[in-house]
């Protein structure tokens, strides 16, 4: 029997980054559903389990915080959260970060480092542990 194929969801309101990404998760063999709204990505998390979400820090109609609650009401344990960030976070959203032991890339994103985050998270690099990962922001340089 084949291995299920991960599903991915992308959540930016910028279409062209949408595309991009599609493209990049797509050659994972991975199936892709872009939305471009909360409101929307809620309606996919509604019908589909997916392994990893790939989100705008600042999406326009909720914070973070928010997304993650909603989110984590429909979203099954083992789900993957990395945000994409076009602006540095503030301390408050960081915190949250932080806290919350969830990792950010900065916009633009570096493919290589893009690419290499989307294996470990995908290919379970990282153990299904209670051990805490902590945040990891990369800078591109």
């Amino acid at each position: 029997m084949a291995p299920k194929q991960q599903r991915v969801l992308a959540i930016d309101t910028d279409t062209a980054f949408l595309t991009a990404v599609r493209r990049m998760v797509e050659s994972r063999s991975c199936v892709v559903d872009c939305a471009r709204t909360a409101a929307q990505a809620q309606a996919y998390i509604a019908r589909h389990h997916y392994n990893l979400v790939l989100a705008d820090l600042a999406l326009p109609e909720m914070d973070a915080a928010t997304l993650c609650e909603r989110l984590a009401e429909a979203v099954v344990k083992g789900t993957r959260i990395l945000f994409l960030a076009a602006e540095p976070p503030s301390a408050e959203t960081r915190a949250y970060l932080e806290k919350n032991h969830l990792s950010y890339l900065d916009k633009p994103v570096h493919l290589r480092r893009f690419l290499d985050k989307l294996d470990d998270l995908l290919l379970g690099s990282y153990e299904e542990t209670e051990e805490v990962q902590g945040i990891e922001e990369t800078k591109e340089e």
